[in-house]
This record gives structure tokens, C-alpha cells and sequence, in this order.
């Protein structure tokens, strides 16, 4: 489902990208339910919306780097393994409050910066950074969607070039 919204507000963070709506595509409401049983979280609010709209491929807004949504190469598997191991790293630092709140990374930067929404919390829609060099966990004071919106102005504006309209990855399907 397009939400014309969405994409105008990502796009106002770079007017000048190309992008192409008609490659955008999101999942359905019942893969979505799959996605909560799979990886153990709640889609609500802001990344429901997303996970809808654009879920599967941005249509050109982002690559594989840093958002773990389209990474091509990793599998229903690696993303699964992925959120198990961030909650087993979450336990080893007595952070029990956090795991019960079914977090949800969508972002690894630098190979140890985590960016995640806590799914069944208050407030959905805020996200959280780990940066595991200094074990520190911390809110970013950002919404999902500003956090996206950054991501538009930073790294697709100034380390992805002439990406492909079709790049897309996938959560659930095997």
C-alpha cells in the first residue's frame, strides 16, 4: 500500500533523488502477522505503516546500508539469528526490562552501532542506539520515521550512488 505521506516526507529530506514509486513495495497485512510471530515482535505505529508501505523495496530512498530490511544477502535466517543474538547481548548486560519490551533491530552501522525500536513499549515509534564498544544503550530522541529521514539526507545522499529502483530484501519468505 503506497502512503503518499510517507514517501513525501522521506523525499523532502533529498528532492533531488530519483526514486520510482512504482517499484515500491511493501507486505500485506497478513505477512506482516507473520513477521510478528517470526521474530517474536509487535508492528505497531510507525513501523507498521512502513513495513506496509515499503517493507520489501524503498523504490530508490535506500540501499542494504545501514537499514538490515533490504539486505540482499542476508536470509530469513540471518535476520532471525540476527535479533536472537541482540537479545542474548541485551540479557548479558542485565538489560531484562528491554528483552520483555520485544526489541527490533532495523540498523547496524559500523559493526557495532545498533539502532532498534522496543515493539511492546509506551512509545513504539521511539528509537534506541547500542553502541557495543561501550556497552551504552541510550534513546536517540528520534521517531523511526525521522531516524529514516536522516538516513535519506546522510547515507543515501552521500554513499549511494546510482542505486538500482529494485533493491529490495526480504523478512519473511524463505
Amino acid at each position: 500500500m503506497i502512503n503518499q505521506e510517507l514517501i513525501n516526507y522521506l523525499h523532502s529530506a533529498y528532492p533531488e533523488l530519483l526514486i520510482d514509486i512504482n517499484y515500491i513495495k511493501g507486505y500485506s497485512v497478513d505477512e506482516i502477522k507473520k513477521i510478528e510471530r517470526l521474530y517474536d515482535i509487535k508492528v505497531k505505529g510507525q513501523l507498521y505503516d512502513f513495513l506496509l508501505c515499503m517493507g520489501r523495496c524503498s523504490g530508490g530512498f535506500f540501499g542494504d546500508d545501514p537499514l538490515m530490511f533490504y539486505r540482499q544477502n542476508n536470509g530469513v535466517r540471518s535476520h532471525i539469528l540476527f535479533q536472537y543474538s541482540f537479545c542474548e547481548d541485551l540479557c548479558s548486560l542485565q538489560q531484562w526490562e528491554l528483552v520483555k519490551q520485544k526489541p527490533f533491530i532495523f540498523s547496524f552501522e559500523s559493526e557495532t552501532q545498533y539502532f532498534f525500536l522496543l515493539t511492546d513499549s509506551d512509545n513504539v515509534d521511539l528509537v534506541y542506539h547500542y553502541d557495543e564498544n561501550q556497552e551504552m544503550i541510550k534513546s536517540t530522541n528520534k521517531t523511526f520515521y525521522e531516524y529514516l529521514r536522516h538516513s535519506v539526507s546522510t547515507d543515501t545522499r552521500h554513499y549511494i550512488k546510482n542505486m538500482a529502483f529494485d533493491y529490495s530484501g526480504e523478512l519473511i519468505i524463505v
